[in-house]
């Protein structure tokens, strides 16, 4: 992503991120994945790009048009056969990254 976002640096635009996740089944993968991409993140706005916003892709777990309810990528797991929610570790990192406003 921070290349991706470095590229984008030559429009001189702000950029707001809006989908960015990862399809697992392990948790741990999901959090390790939201820190070190938050973390790109911030170097690339230490280094000049006009970042306004990020938002992880997805709350819950969801349909997806070509595999339906198998993909998992949400922070929220959802048991589709209950409509039970789980918070899930990664949503806890997330929610203390936005509340502390550090990626640690």
């Amino acid at each position: 992503i921070y290349n991706v976002l470095m590229r984008l640096k030559k429009y001189n635009r702000p950029v707001i991120i809006t989908e960015n996740g990862i399809c697992t089944n392990e948790d741990r993968e999901r959090t390790e994945f939201i820190v070190d991409h938050l973390k790109m993140i911030h170097q690339a706005i230490h280094d000049g790009v006009d970042v306004r916003g990020y938002m992880h892709w997805s709350l819950l777990d969801n349909f997806e048009w070509d595999k339906g309810f198998a993909p998992r990528f949400g922070l929220i797991g959802v048991n589709y056969a209950t409509q039970e929610r789980t918070v899930k570790e990664s949503a806890k990192k997330y929610a203390q990254i936005c509340k502390f406003g550090t990626v640690t």
